[in-house]
């Protein structure tokens, strides 16, 4: 099956599994009804993809597999065998997908573009899809250049961007995991309650759990906290009307 295919199958049913289960096991009550929210963040995803497509059509995976064929890449230039590529690939580029996110927040302009995805006013699994299309062409951008640098595996890519998209949308789902299993978890990876913490409208909160998989990164690094110490609001101040969450106002506010 076509590794496109292949992509576009595990996220139609990432979406599908998660959107089933925070039906059925609600972490919090909603601020908004799904009937004003989800058309902008499920419609924003397609300009995306309709943009990436057309900047960058090799996608992630073709330009690795450019690297490998012309030897570029430092995984390449020393031979590296193909279980170690491809693991040591996973590992390094969720810490550049962890130090991207790091700099959105910290970068003035790119903290505009990042703000739409921080904007929304409750958080669920179409929130993992809600990113500004020019936010999404440097986070490209950024994927390629560390794709090229290291000579990352084909394989260890397609895997990554399998994990990527998946556990978006796990970590913003409004599912409620039960404390105990949560704490094992989170030893690990980035859980809803973990992540949701990032989303508080208190910026000292926001500055904290940048990871999107692995929760080693934030405890690394010094960006983790365990739990909220506010009052427990998510958004961003400046944009609680109900028409601050339509398409073409997500498109138009990094520039308001």
């Amino acid at each position: 099956m076509n590794e496109g295919i292949i992509r576009t199958v595990i996220f139609a049913l990432t979406l599908f599994c998660f959107g089933f289960l925070e039906a059925s096991f609600a972490y919090r009550k909603r601020v908004m009804s799904r009937k004003d929210r989800w058309p902008s963040n499920i419609g924003i995803v397609f300009i995306d993809t309709f943009l990436v497509r057309l900047v960058y059509p090799m996608g992630a995976v073709g330009i690795a597999y450019y690297c490998e064929a012309n030897n570029y890449g430092i995984f390449n230039w020393i031979n590296l065998s193909y279980w170690p590529s491809i693991i040591l690939t996973i590992i390094f580029m969720d810490l550049i997908i962890y130090g991207q996110h790091v700099l959105t927040h910290k970068i003035n302009f790119l903290w505009k573009l990042h703000q739409v995805h921080h904007s929304d006013r409750d958080l669920d699994f179409t929130s993992a899809l809600r990113f500004h299309p020019i936010e999404i062409i440097f986070s490209m951008m950024v994927k390629t250049m560390a794709i090229s640098i290291i000579g990352a595996s084909p394989k260890g890519i397609l895997v990554f961007e399998i994990i990527l998209s998946s556990m978006a949308i796990f970590n913003h789902s409004n599912l409620y995991l039960p404390a105990p299993l949560e704490k094992i978890i989170r030893y690990v990876f980035v859980t809803p309650q973990m992540h949701i913490i990032h989303h508080s409208e208190e910026q000292f909160e926001s500055d904290t759990n940048f990871g999107f998989n692995l929760s080693i990164w934030d405890r690394l690094f010094g960006t983790y906290t365990d739990k909220w110490k506010s009052s427990k609001v998510i958004g961003q101040r400046a944009f609680q009307r109900e028409a601050d969450q339509k398409l073409l106002h997500l498109l138009k506010q990094p520039f308001l």
